[in-house]
């Protein structure tokens, strides 16, 4: 394992060295008292000390409780919450985190009990403490997985390492066909599944080597990451969406113009919805750089099925289907040649594993047809860590219930939202991942930092509400325009007007820990009013801009810019709310 820290400094671990530092860890974690099966909780910012106390744990028989540091000391409320809730749920003895986030972790904690905050350097031990611990059974519980919180609290997810060393075989071995040839490349938040299981966990299983980047330093300089491929000579990588978005618009030529990318023959995409412009657009722009448009690899997982469910079959290029939008709001998915929606296929489940598509009773649909997607096998989950509630409401059966919809077409699973978000107008289905997609396309706003969300009328009828972060300058316009822009998009593409559009300020929108947006938090602090809105002084101009054509402006006390739009009838409607008085 190579390391790259922060400050740029490389730290590599050999697999011997890597079994040899796990053993030592886990001695000195034993002598603070810990036993097999008690809760330890990581807060470590570092890849290289987040890696191998994590490894520790699971040498040791402990149960790790991975959880993210804080980003900023601005939302440290939200973060202390956050904490509280995770070492209440998991009942962790210890916590390990770092000289630098030792005394802001302990200023968090002080309404927990029986909760030990330890720093890195007391877990790390020496050679003169390496034992090797007792083996591990595949039932026994190797980690807890805290849910993102997109639609709710965190869960611990329980894995076992029995569903470690399923998801990681259908992974390393079905999946990718890895040998130890192989050289993965990740920025990915180490605490999430997709960078914790799938670069740290089921490389171990082949022994394929891999290059950890810090995160945030990819969020700055997206070009770090194919510059490490390039150097590294990188053949798996994975990223959400967002991240072949961002690295397409950002690298320069320059940056670009001695890389060989043709080494790359997995570039998986996945935890959050895949839109197949933005793939093409990454293939596009460095095909140059010898990337194969074969390599893309679209794929489909959650925490609760350990990480991944299905894949595209490797070695084929992309493959989407275009549907007519109106079957498609009664629930089949019906192709047309041209226009349309365009959903990813993301392959098969992998062997060992099934899914299937259901309606509202539990009942299987026909092919085509649109359902809750659920799962089953050796990689699920038995549920969530002390709580049996949700763990019941989890499953049907032994099947579990994800929550997302999609449909099969000749064997392979199409996405096409969170049932908890389909947005219902004039009883016809629209998905906000659809409207996203559009709204991100206008004029100052930031690609996919926008959510779409339905809001009950005083009148009780449904509408739809945008919330986007957006840039206001010369080449965006005023905020008068960008909100333009998104309603005729929106209106030509989904057919749809929307009842209200909100602009808040860059790095605002609500998102998890992995970067996912919530959409019922900002539902929520758009009726509370805690929204970043942009206003006036945030426009770059002297006044307020001139009204839009059709859909009179208005104005919060505070100063945000907002937009009423039209009734059936012709006649403005005013935003609800807080934004009726004015």
């Amino acid at each position: 394992m190579t390391f790259v820290r922060a400050n740029g400094e490389e730290r590599r671990v050999s697999f011997p060295d890597l079994w040899k530092i796990a053993c030592q860890r886990a001695q000195a974690m034993k002598e603070l008292g810990l036993q097999r099966g008690d809760r330890v909780a990581l807060v470590l910012p570092e890849p290289d000390e987040f890696v191998l106390t994590f490894i520790a744990c699971l040498t040791g028989g402990f149960v790790a409780v991975p959880m993210y540091p804080p980003q900023t000391l601005a939302k440290m409320e939200a973060y202390g919450d956050t904490v509280r809730h995770i070492l209440a749920a998991s009942g962790a003895k210890l916590l390990v985190t770092s000289e630098g986030l030792m005394g802001l972790i302990e200023e968090n904690l002080s309404q927990v009990t029986g909760t030990r905050v330890v720093r890195e350097a007391d877990v790390r031990g020496n050679d003169h403490n390496t034992v090797e611990p007792e083996p591990v059974a595949l039932e026994d519980l190797a980690f807890l997985q805290f849910t993102s919180g997109s639609t709710n609290k965190p869960k611990g997810v329980m894995v076992t390492f029995g569903n470690l060393a399923a998801n990681a075989h259908a992974i390393m071995v079905d999946g990718l066909k890895s040998t130890p040839e192989d050289r993965g490349v990740s920025w990915l938040p180490l605490y999430h599944d997709m960078g914790l299981i799938g670069f740290v966990v089921a490389p171990l299983y082949t022994l394929v080597q891999v290059m950890f980047l810090p995160t945030m330093a990819f969020i700055r300089r997206p070009s770090i990451w194919l510059d490490a491929i390039h150097r590294f000579r990188g053949t798996i990588t994975f990223a959400p969406n967002f991240a072949y978005a961002l690295a397409a618009r950002a690298v320069t030529d320059s940056q670009a113009k001695d890389w060989d990318l043709s080494c790359m023959r997995a570039l998986g995409c996945g935890a959050e919805p895949i839109q197949a412009e933005v793939l093409r657009s990454f293939l596009g722009r460095f095909e140059k750089n010898g990337l194969s448009p074969k390599s893309v690899l679209p794929s489909y997982g959650m925490a609760e099925a350990t990480l991944a469910i299905s894949f595209w079959e490797l070695g084929n290029e992309l493959t989407t289907d275009r549907l007519d939008i109106e079957a498609m709001r009664r629930g089949v998915a019906s192709t047309v040649p041209d226009g349309g929606m365009e959903i990813v296929a993301c392959g098969k489940a992998f062997p060992g594993h099934e899914l299937r598509i259901v309606d509202t009773k539990d009942e299987p649909v026909l092919e085509r047809h649109v359902g809750e997607i659920q799962v089953r096998g050796p990689s699920i989950t038995s549920g969530y860590f002390g709580n049996e509630e949700a763990t019941t409401e989890a499953f049907s059966g032994d099947w579990l219930k994800t929550g997302d919809l999609g449909y099969l077409a000749d064997g392979q699973l199409y996405i096409c939202g969170r049932a908890k978000d389909l947005i219902i107008l004039n009883g016809r289905n629209y998905y906000p991942q659809d409207i996203e997609a559009v709204v991100s396309r206008a004029p100052g706003v930031r690609d996919g930092q926008c959510v779409a969300f339905s809001v009950l009328t005083e009148g009780g009828a449904e509408h739809c509400v945008v919330v986007a972060e957006a840039r206001i300058g010369p080449k965006a316009g005023t905020a008068a325009d960008i909100i333009t822009s998104i309603i005729q998009l929106v209106r030509a593409e989904v057919g749809i007007v929307l009842g209200e559009i909100h602009l808040i300020k860059r790095g605002t929108l609500p998102k998890t820990s992995s970067g996912k947006v919530r959409r019922r938090e900002a539902r929520m602090r758009l009726e509370a009013g805690t929204l970043d809105f942009i206003t006036e002084s945030d426009t770059g101009v002297d006044s307020v801009p001139p009204p839009v054509t059709d859909y009179p402006k208005t104005t919060t006390s505070e100063g945000a810019l907002q937009l009423a739009t039209l009734t059936p009838d012709g006649s403005p409607r005013m935003p609800r709310g807080q934004f009726a008085e004015s």
